[in-house]
């Protein structure tokens, strides 16, 4: 049990890093298909991203009535939750990118950290969170203000304050996410296969950008290219399918913010792509700014022992 279990965790932050380098690679592609307006950008790619997380839906067995019929059951309330939530953060998060190019629009959505850990501190996990989960959070957000140079006062206030709405609005979405696996016992059946509820998710969070975005993007379907499809596709598959399974398989695990911390790589990321595609360099403050957040990481990770222990006993009562 303590080896399957910690194994597990060890796997759920892999999981997290890949997803966050894949997430990293999203405003290449908003940059790509720009000739379109940010609303038609998002429901493209719930389309591709939905076609293309269909195949493991029907794979994992998640596709079938039955099990359809019980998720919505017992999480109807999360699952209506998402639907507006995930489509709001997608387009304010798009919108940014175009306002402020890639590295500024990731770090400013990823203080959603800061506000998951003030959602956890109000709710019932609030035992999981330590010291050091909140010094690398701490850290993790100064690391964001020196990416941004905020003292330079360069930044226009509407896209701070777009930025700050997509990061409150992604920890409500990552909050609700976790509510649904509480109770993924009661949906899971031997005729489905393990990780069914991971692959669900991202699937139904794609669905939400099509229902969301659907009378306004679909008018655009016509104005596609050969090129601009092959954009939708790699938009679908990249930063959104393969990012999305592997980042819910990722905060499954994660109790007070220790593997949550992960995803801060996607800024780093979103910071090279900025250097290297919108040809900006990187400033000092910059490479301090995402010291910091990978130090923060490690302090996360370092941390994470206490909180393993403790999933440890509640999962084995023999532990105790």
């Amino acid at each position: 049990m303590k080896n399957k279990s910690l194994s597990e965790i060890t796997f759920s932050k892999i999981f997290m890093l890949l997803s966050a380098t894949c997430m990293g690679f999203v405003g290449i592609f908003v940059d790509l298909l720009s000739e379109f307006p940010i609303y038609t950008i998002a429901f493209f790619r719930g389309v591709f991203g939905t076609l293309l997380l269909t195949i493991p839906m029907i794979k994992t067995k998640s596709f079938s009535l039955e099990f359809l019929k019980k998720v919505f059951k017992y999480n109807w309330k999360l699952l209506l939750g998402l639907l507006i939530v995930s489509p709001i953060t997608i387009y304010l998060y798009f919108l940014n990118i175009s306002l402020s190019g890639y590295a500024v629009a990731a770090f400013l959505l990823y203080t959603n950290g800061l506000f998951l850990l003030i959602f956890l501190s109000l709710s019932s996990e609030k035992h999981y969170i330590t010291k050091k989960n909140i010094i690398g959070f701490i850290l993790a957000l100064i690391g964001v203000l020196f990416i941004m140079e905020i003292w330079k006062g360069d930044l226009l206030i509407n896209t701070v304050l777009i930025g700050l709405a997509s990061g409150i609005i992604l920890a409500i979405q990552v909050f609700l996410k976790k509510k649904v696996y509480e109770k993924k016992e009661k949906y899971s059946s031997e005729f489905t296969e393990e990780h069914i509820i991971d692959t669900f998710l991202a699937w139904w969070y794609t669905l939400t950008l099509i229902i969301f975005f659907l009378p306004l993007g679909i008018k655009d379907i016509i104005h596609l290219t050969g090129y601009n499809l092959l954009y939708c596709f790699l938009l679908g598959l990249i930063p959104t399918a393969l990012a999305f399974i592997l980042y819910n398989k990722g905060i499954k695990n994660d109790k007070g913010g220790n593997i949550f911390i992960l995803s801060y790589f996607e800024p780093v990321i979103a910071t090279i792509n900025t250097a290297i595609f919108q040809l900006q360099n990187l400033s000092l403050f910059t490479i301090i700014g995402g010291t910091l957040i990978l130090i923060a990481n490690i302090i996360i990770l370092k941390s994470s022992k206490i909180i393993n222990n403790n999933i440890l006993n509640k999962s084995n009562p023999l532990a105790n």
